[in-house]
């Protein structure tokens, strides 16, 4: 079993007084690495230890195994539990055990349809949402979901106390800013990000990768599949074994590739969007930018992605686009 840090248990606490008191659901905010799987599957196992059923569910495949083996670790018996994408849920309402709990993780993405559609089916379930970075670039908040929220340690206090690395900022700038557009999303569209992307000369990723991280387990978040590609070889040519992964890439290939990389084979991981969410890689220190974005969110799932906690422990970087 985990042994919960006392963050963590303070969170479990207050989330669990929360619920005590009426709120129909509650969202606990702490930074990425922080650990929230951990709370999570220690509310699981009291929900299951008093005779309830949990229903969990996230948006994507591979956080889900991630989950399920977190539980296990806790020690919770999965057969109280449902633990599903957001997507099968809402396919398999009618026909799903009736939770006591509902478990959101990355509940960031709570106002999509699917997600308000599973609300809508138990709104007499409580909920608790889990995220690293609340925001979305609509401006839309989410009390109407969740009526409290809990927050967790700042990143700073988790630096300090040596539960997250420290790190430093390389800001190198690549490519032409002018030709990045807005879409009503608030984000660049994938056309300028297209158009930006032709304007970096594609040497100089390597080049500054050199400078600041050589030889440091990376990965590299990039916009499209087609320049990721082209990254990925740009690293190879200079004998640096790199491999590019994104969500169509066959789950068999994705998973070699993701299990090469945690074991150092595969140096350099570029990918698109695929990273950026609960996957877990402590030994990993650098992470290269070079997907433009206005969202919070993203930058900050993605920037922190190397700043998990190991002694002595410097995490680099390199923001290529100016995020």
């Amino acid at each position: 079993m985990f042994q919960l840090f006392d963050y963590q248990q303070d969170l479990v606490d207050k989330a669990r007084n929360a619920l005590a008191a009426g709120n129909q659901g509650v969202l606990i905010v702490s930074p990425p690495g922080s650990g929230k799987s951990v709370v999570i599957s220690e509310i699981a196992r009291l929900t299951v230890k008093k005779g309830g059923h949990v229903l969990f569910f996230v948006h994507r495949q591979e956080l889900v195994k991630q989950i399920k083996d977190s539980f296990k670790q806790q020690g919770v018996d999965l057969n109280h539990c449902t633990i599903m994408t957001v997507g099968k849920v809402a396919n398999r309402l009618k026909i799903l055990p009736k939770p006591n709990l509902i478990i959101v993780d990355e509940s960031q993405h709570s106002r999509a349809k699917t997600y308000l559609k599973i609300f809508g089916y138990y709104n007499d379930v409580p909920r608790l949402g889990f995220t690293g970075s609340p925001w979305r670039l609509s401006g839309k908040g989410f009390k109407d979901i969740y009526s409290a929220m809990i927050e967790g340690p700042t990143t700073k206090w988790l630096i300090e106390h040596h539960k997250l690395a420290p790190f430093t900022v390389y800001g190198y700038q690549l490519g032409n800013k002018d030709l990045l557009k807005k879409s009503s999303t608030g984000d660049y569209t994938s056309k300028s990000m297209d158009d930006f992307t032709k304007s970096i000369i594609h040497g100089d990723i390597v080049k500054s990768w050199l400078k600041f991280a050589k030889d440091r387990k990376t990965i590299i978040y990039c916009h499209s599949t087609s320049f990721s590609k082209i990254v990925a070889q740009e690293f190879r040519s200079a004998g640096i074994n790199a491999a590019h992964a994104d969500a169509k890439t066959p789950s068999n290939e994705r998973n070699k590739i993701m299990d090469s990389f945690k074991q150092g084979q595969i140096k350099v991981l570029c990918n698109v969007d695929l990273v950026s969410e609960g996957f877990n890689v402590p030994d990993c220190s650098c992470v290269v930018l070079l997907r433009p974005t206005e969202s919070l969110v993203v930058y900050l799932q993605q920037s922190m992605r190397a700043m998990r906690y190991q002694p002595h422990k410097q995490a680099i970087i390199i923001d290529q686009v100016g995020n």
